[in-house]
């Protein structure tokens, strides 16, 4: 239908229909430069004590590295992990993030919104070290950002001689770790005040290595057993070394294909400051507030009537929390704060990200399996150490993983993206999604709704409102 145009400029007026405006209107344009997450890694010390983590981002909507950053992706992902979306969403409340970044313009304009205070910058490989940018790191340092550097970039370009601006050298353990070691004994001994954190221990095996080297931290997604050992309370232990060992046996019946909870139930039921969580949890879990008046008259009733999917996390998170306690101080025993000790967080996370990833083929398998086998794959974890019990349900569960891998295919697909995605293992994820089991957006989604799930669960047990 065509209609004048009172507003027109020219003597006779325009005649516009509805198909042309239609044609000119603005459409929303999905950039291609946006930028997803592609691993968070926690930075440690020999004490396990967190420095921070280390974000990787794709570059991009056609990329699946983390190594091709460029001057036009820092702005997307500024934004969109940074300012529009609190970096606290993502690590922990007053986290500190640590990224690769090229030096760019728009690195400076949004620094103070980081915030500076609370982000590492990892100079990229080879970063240029004109004049220009040496004075971009000083401002930035005036604003009270920590400069990281690959000992490479520190010896062979001019940073060398901006030491003074440098606090922490970086050495990538999947290159020459003997050649980086001597490189960053050198720096040191100019810059004593220097730090060593080795990158891309993809395994304990290299986490060990690197802290027998000399390194101050390691940025790795598992924890070696003596770094565990360090935190380990000895003196909980021997009062409640029956509670070490029955936890790893709840985990192993949620691995059944009916599991039994009666072993939980009355277990729990001697533990009635966890049992207070459970209206947190349970409304975490979106199971609703309706139903926590059942909670205090039958709670067996009450647990059966869930859906499983739900029950099962409940259960899961209940547990971790009492294992959790097996590596605290005496002196924090009191304080009511779960989800703080980093190794469990990795667990919780892990197993969050293999149920989100059984998602995407709901209608084919039955996905409460998901969350329990996830956990169960990284339990042995929380356990520094062992016991014949502990050893003999370590294996049960192993078992009882491989045969739902066997019995169900999808899941060893599923556990074996998680672990790529652990390690930076792309190579193998890309041969997924080149064969159709899961699309690219998919695995990344599934990746950052787990890690924004951890956070939020560790937020809503440490702010009680129930």
């Amino acid at each position: 239908m065509a209609y004048i145009n009172p507003n027109s400029l020219t003597d006779s007026a325009s005649s516009i229909n509805s198909d042309s405006l239609r044609s000119k209107s603005t459409r929303f344009v999905r950039s291609k430069d946006r930028c997803n997450l592609l691993s968070r890694t926690p930075v440690y010390d020999k004490k396990g004590s967190l420095l921070c983590y280390v974000f990787r981002y794709t570059a991009g909507e056609s990329s699946f590295r983390p190594d091709m950053i460029e001057k036009k992706h820092v702005r997307h992902i500024s934004i969109g992990f940074y300012i529009r979306r609190h970096s606290e969403l993502f690590s922990q409340r007053n986290g500190i993030c640590m990224t690769e970044f090229p030096l760019c313009p728009d690195l400076s304009k949004y620094a103070r919104s980081l915030p500076a205070t609370r982000f590492i910058l990892h100079l990229q490989d080879r970063q240029d070290s004109s004049i220009s940018f040496q004075h971009q790191i000083n401002m930035l340092k005036k604003e009270s950002m920590t400069i990281a550097a690959d000992v490479y970039t520190i010896v062979y370009t001019n940073w060398f001689r901006e030491l003074r601006s440098i606090t922490y050298a970086v050495i990538d353990m999947t290159q020459d770790i003997e050649e980086q070691f001597i490189l960053a004994r050198n720096i040191i001994k100019k810059a004593p005040w220097i730090k060593i954190i080795c990158d891309r221990c993809d395994n304990v095996n290299k986490a060990s290595i690197a802290f027998e080297s000399g390194a101050d931290y390691v940025c790795c997604p598992t924890f070696p057993k003596d770094v565990l050992q360090q935190n380990f309370n000895p003196f909980f232990y021997k009062v409640n070394r029956n509670a070490f060992e029955i936890c790893l046996m709840i985990i192993n019946q949620l691995l059944e294909v009916r599991p039994e909870y009666k072993m939980f139930v009355s277990f729990i039921s001697t533990r009635n400051d966890i049992k207070s969580y459970m209206p947190i949890i349970l409304h975490y879990l979106e199971q609703g507030r309706e139903n926590e008046y059942l909670i205090g008259t039958d709670f067996e009733s009450f647990l059966y009537e869930m859906d499983v999917e739900v029950l099962n996390k409940l259960v899961c998170i209940m547990v971790m929390m009492i294992l959790e306690e097996f590596y605290r101080p005496d002196k924090d025993m009191n304080k009511g704060k779960y989800l703080i000790y980093e190794p469990l967080r990795q667990v919780l996370l892990r197993a969050k990200f293999i149920e989100e990833l059984t998602f995407y083929h709901a209608g084919k398998i039955d996905v409460t399996f998901g969350f329990p086998l996830g956990l169960g794959s990284l339990i042995s974890q929380m356990y520094a150490f062992t016991t014949s019990k502990v050893d003999v349900t370590t294996d049960k569960i192993n078992n009882r993983i491989k045969m739902i891998m066997k019995e169900i295919p999808e899941y060893e697909t599923i556990y074996n993206i998680a672990l790529s995605m652990e390690s930076l293992d792309l190579e193998y994820v890309d041969g997924i999604m080149a064969s159709g089991f899961m699309p690219r957006h998919d695995i990344l989604m599934a990746y950052e709704n787990a890690v924004m799930w951890v956070t939020g669960l560790q937020d809503a047990l440490n702010q009680k409102r129930f």
